[in-house]
């Protein structure tokens, strides 16, 4: 059975009033994509490139002949669930987890892509065109936790950069990480054995970018390659206070409206490290 999405085209013929595929709310009768393989040598690549473990629960959005959730299972030792609108392909792929013996930890449900609930999936794999896949981006980040990974085979998603990208067996396999909210605006405080000083953070984030602004009762300095990876964020300044060069280095995990994490400060009226957090006063 192949595994390959391509997207069904709907023809509206005048003469006989048909359409097969309508995207209004209601029973799906016909899927949104047919299926090619993903080869196995490249499933293999993208689970380990999403660090799949024992602990994941891997999704596989269009599920095919249920390679990759299996290979999850067998070869990474972590749960899994194919979401497989074709019947046959279900069954099939349930009798393939028998047989692997792996049935235990993997299921396959007869489901729409884009409404099922994978609010509990640690890892989504996809193999979609890239217009499918940039319909689903939405949905990541209204149902995967922070640090939820997405790998998908081939195809990207427009507007979303990926974290990484692998070249494998002649194609290319994508990886994103579900970044933590952090937009807004954050009241900051530094401590260390000798002060402690605040500021205010001023956030702003596409996916996982972040720009943005830091400023103290002086001077406001720009964030420089700022950005989140689940819910790690690390950004940096380097600019000039009263003539003398100023350089921080912050990391920090954010956690809903706050942030905890540690800065270098070289140069400026007060170099050393700090223990820092934010609280968020308004989105």
């Amino acid at each position: 059975m192949m595994k390959m999405a391509v997207c069904i085209v709907c023809i509206s013929l005048a003469l006989s009033g048909a359409a097969s595929c309508d995207l209004k709310p209601g029973k799906k009768v016909e899927p949104d994509v047919v299926f090619a393989t993903t080869p196995h040598k490249v499933v293999r690549e993208m689970l380990k490139l999403a660090y799949v473990t024992k602990d994941d629960v891997v999704y596989d959005l269009g599920s095919g002949d249920g390679r990759i959730v299996i290979a999850a299972a067998r070869d990474f030792g972590a749960r899994g669930v194919g979401l497989e609108f074709d019947q046959e392909l279900v069954a099939e792929s349930t009798e393939s987890a028998k047989r692997a013996g792996v049935s235990e930890r993997v299921r396959f449900i007869k489901e729409d892509i884009f409404t099922a609930d994978i609010s509990k999936a640690t890892v989504v794999a996809l193999y979609l065109l890239p217009e499918l896949n940039k319909r689903l981006v939405p949905k990541f980040f209204r149902e995967l936790k922070p640090g939820a990974r997405v790998v998908a085979h081939r195809f990207g998603a427009e507007g979303w950069k990926p974290d990484m990208t692998l070249a494998a067996f002649d194609t290319m396999v994508y990886l994103w990480v579900i970044p933590a909210n952090a937009e807004g605006e954050w009241k900051a405080t530094f401590r260390n054995e000798k002060e402690t000083k605040g500021y205010m953070l001023s956030l702003r984030q596409n996916y996982q970018m972040v720009t943005g602004t830091i400023r103290d009762g002086e001077k406001e300095f720009t964030l420089l390659d700022a950005r989140l990876y689940g819910g790690e964020i690390a950004m940096r300044v380097d600019d000039t206070i009263a003539g003398r060069r100023l350089q921080m280095n912050l990391v920090g995990v954010v956690r809903g409206d706050s942030i905890e994490g540690t800065a270098s400060v070289a140069g400026g009226r007060s170099p050393g490290t700090y223990v820092w957090k934010a609280t968020r006063i308004a989105r």
